[in-house]
């Protein structure tokens, strides 16, 4: 929240006063002595509170407040009156200043003032975030995936959503982490409370044990006022801590306590804060390989790893990206008006050949520079960009890779059929296609005389 303020008034005496004791109060303040300082100044930054006189040189309060809800419409402005221009702050207030005081100024009263305004935008930014957040739950079925490995994952959200476990995800990076740690939060019982996230790696390590605990004023150099930490703030709700593998060992024994006892101690206080939250992580390291090497605790694992959930590479499975390429699109389609319906029999190959080490991230990302390049309803390999320069040098191996497309198809439909009993109305039913359809790959790749010829054998033996 913006807690800066601007003090604009030509009474020098009174302006240098004023300051100090804002600054006294650990507010942050630019003070000047004309309105076209103030407009300078709002120019340049934005400001939480303005405080401004309505009587200035260069630009009146009046001016200097239809610039501030031009540019600047999110500052709360109060303005400073004498008996004679009463007139003028209603006006002032129609225009959007959120209050006024008349001189001569008791300086308790504007401070009261200024608080209030200062919670008030607190309380916005508060509420935008929840609005934000409630927007942004959604049910399980977002994640994409038909893959066993994937229905292994929907069965332990659905499992693990009820309570209050710790969970830790772990996967490569673009596996769609936070993604399942959401689905986890929108499924359960608290659904509506806060979902806040903290990426451990992106923080410096004099700051993270701030940003997660909080501190309080004077604590550090820095710490002009108490703040309130991610954790307390996540309290009722689920917090979590992406990247926990590269949190460093000095953080890991507070988390370790905060785990344990569900007590925090902001920095710089000695006073315990109860919490009650559920609390989500994830890696993309090797936590039990960074445990040998003296880089992660052993005991907060145990802690964190309650409940574990792992998210396999795409590339391990590849029967989910035709799924995923459908949905990718459906909501590329839908946010730049275009109308493809699908790629070419050659990108898919070629999706299901390539390697995904950026995993369903770097999907994505294909797919959204093909939906806008493509010049046709279908999506091509020059649409696909540097993938299908993969796709040329693939080319001249054109039959390689479809007998590789084959053995794939052939291997697959062969385990479902087997996992059916050879049931090919259930199989169908699994594969999401048509009996024909299924009939057609059965003679097409001759499973079902394989499956006769070892029938065959096993009877001849």
């Amino acid at each position: 929240m913006n807690r800066e303020i601007l003090l604009a008034d030509d009474e020098v005496t009174f302006r240098e006063t004023f300051a100090k004791v804002l600054r006294e109060e650990g507010m942050s303040v630019t003070a000047v002595g004309d309105g076209i300082s103030a407009i300078d100044a709002v120019t340049r930054q934005p400001f939480g509170v303005a405080i401004l006189d309505i009587r200035m040189p260069g630009a009146d309060g009046i001016k200097v407040l239809r610039q501030i809800m031009r540019i600047r419409p999110k500052t709360r402005v109060i303005m400073i009156t004498a008996y004679g221009t009463v007139e003028m702050a209603v006006e002032a207030i129609k225009l959007g200043a959120s209050d006024y005081v008349v001189k001569p100024v008791v300086m308790d009263d504007v401070l009261v003032k200024i608080r209030q305004n200062l919670r008030y935008l607190e309380l916005k930014e508060e509420n935008e975030q929840l609005r934000q957040e409630l927007s942004r739950i959604f049910d399980i079925s977002q994640i994409i995936g038909q893959s066993p490995a994937m229905q292994e994952v929907f069965e332990m959200i659905r499992k693990v959503a009820p309570t209050k476990s710790n969970v830790l995800i772990t996967g490569r990076s673009g596996t769609g982490k936070e993604l399942v740690a959401r689905a986890i939060h929108s499924l359960a019982s608290q659904n509506g409370t806060r979902f806040l996230a903290i990426n451990c790696s992106a923080i410096p390590e004099g700051l993270l044990e701030s940003e997660l605990f909080g501190h309080k004023k004077g604590s550090f150099t820095s710490a002009i006022r108490d703040k309130k930490g991610i954790f307390e703030s996540a309290s009722g709700g689920t917090l979590f801590l992406d990247e926990i593998g590269h949190m460093p060992m000095s953080c890991q024994v507070k988390l370790l306590r905060a785990v344990e006892h569900r007590q925090i101690i902001p920095v710089g206080s000695t006073d315990p804060i109860d919490i009650d939250l559920r609390l989500t992580a994830a890696t993309n390291k090797d936590l039990p390989t960074e445990i040998k090497a003296g880089r992660f605790r052993e005991d907060l694992y145990y802690r964190m790893n309650v409940v574990g959930i792992h998210l396999s590479p795409l590339r391990e499975r590849i029967e989910d990206i035709p799924l995923l390429v459908e949905h990718f699109i459906k909501k590329y389609n839908a946010e730049m008006g275009k109308q493809c319906v699908g790629v070419s029999d050659a990108v898919m190959r070629l999706f299901l050949s390539y390697d995904w080490k950026g995993n369903i991230r770097e999907l994505e990302n294909v797919i959204e520079r093909a939906v806008i390049f493509a010049e046709e309803d279908t999506i091509k390999i020059s649409d696909i960009g540097l993938l299908g320069s993969h796709a040329m040098g693939l080319s001249k191996e054109d039959e390689n890779l479809q007998a590789a497309v084959r053995a794939y198809e052939k291997e697959y439909i062969h385990r479902v059929l087997n996992k059916h009993d050879w049931d090919k109305v259930a199989a169908a039913k699994a594969l999401n296609v048509g009996l024909s359809s299924l009939y057609r790959k059965i003679d097409e790749l001759e499973i079902d005389s394989q499956k006769r010829r070892r029938l065959r054998e096993g009877a001849q033996a």
